[in-house]
């Protein structure tokens, strides 16, 4: 693999490691306030996708001779503050779920654009990309019957 390849494929890797991580994340803090048994089980379903996708990113920068970089620890402790404030005002489940609406679709706006800015010919990573637009993609479609 060319180096300037390399560099894009890894700066690709680690965008999409970092959307997976922080939706993983988001779910962690969330889960405790929902009271519907329904979209309970839709967050634990699509935290297992999360984690999936996070095993899949580990195995592929590992063959790769890759760390893929991780959440900042600002941005999480960021996250973390805002969705429990959120969640306290007001943690009825139309509200809950367009929080999650709202933090999913920024999770798939900034992979394509990971994916456009960061052009890959590694078909494995490409593969694992499309595969998380297409699962974020259903969970919000999912989310909507919560709203």
């Amino acid at each position: 693999m060319e180096r300037k390849d390399y560099e894009t494929t890894t700066n690709l890797i680690d965008e999409a490691y970092k959307n997976v991580r922080m939706g993983s994340f988001a779910i962690d803090c969330i889960i405790d306030k929902i009271e519907d048994p329904s979209l309970e089980d839709l967050l634990r379903k699509q935290n297992d996708c999360y984690l999936n996708y996070v095993e899949k990113i580990e195995k592929l920068s590992e063959k790769l001779k890759h760390t893929p970089k991780d959440i900042n620890f600002m941005l999480k402790g960021m996250s973390f503050a805002s969705i429990k404030t959120k969640s306290i005002i007001n943690n009825e489940t139309p509200h809950l779920a367009e929080m999650l609406v709202q933090g999913t679709t920024m999770g798939i706006t900034d992979t394509l654009k990971a994916k456009s800015e960061f052009v890959s010919s590694n078909a494995e990573l490409n593969k694992i990309v499309d595969e998380i637009v297409k699962c974020e993609e259903k969970f919000v479609n999912s989310l909507k019957n919560f709203l």
